[in-house]
């Protein structure tokens, strides 16, 4: 896989990551409250446009092709058009084909698009879950409206949401 091509896919996740997980359906599940919102579908498909350059920068990139890992150390910003990601460490896992297959991302995590924001100390993606899970203290924000738990997961496939211990706080 061109290096290219692995930034593109890493940052098209990034920009599902956070367009879906902005208060996305949720259904309740046992031993969790959980909180239900709009599903923007338009946005999403405009969100995963090819169309827009890619950047991410870090004070060091390490890529161990054996191990096929690409860690970002320092500063890690991530952006394509109208969306950013901060962490301070970020370690992708892919395959031998390139296919990605985990992604975590720690330390002062923030996802910006918009108004919308999720910060939390982790993020890890696993694709074959189809899931995506934010730990050390989560808390999504669009507008005055805010969501906070334990852990937050986003089912992608289902397109449904859980948050442990939440606590919403809607403004007006």
């Amino acid at each position: 896989m061109s290096g290219q091509s692995f930034i593109k896919t890493l940052l098209v996740f990034f920009c599902f990551l956070f367009v879906t997980t902005g208060m996305a359906g949720a259904q309740e599940p046992e031993n969790s409250r959980s909180v239900s919102g709009s599903n923007d579908s338009s946005l999403r498909t405009a969100v995963l446009s090819d169309e827009e350059p890619v950047e991410i920068t870090a004070e060091k990139l390490i890529a161990d092709n054996r191990a096929h890992t690409a860690v970002f150390e320092g500063s890690v910003v991530a952006r394509q058009g109208k969306i950013t990601l901060y962490a301070d460490w970020m370690k992708v896992f892919y395959s031998e084909a390139g296919d990605v297959r985990r992604i975590e991302a720690r330390g002062n995590v923030k996802l910006i698009k918009d108004a919308r924001e999720i910060t939390s100390g982790e993020a890890i993606y696993y694709k074959e879950l189809q899931k995506i899970v934010f730990t050390g203290n989560p808390v999504a924000t669009e507008g005055n409206s805010t969501i906070s738990g334990d852990r937050m997961v986003y089912y992608i496939t289902s397109d449904r949401s859980e948050v442990e211990n939440s606590r919403v706080i809607i403004k007006k």
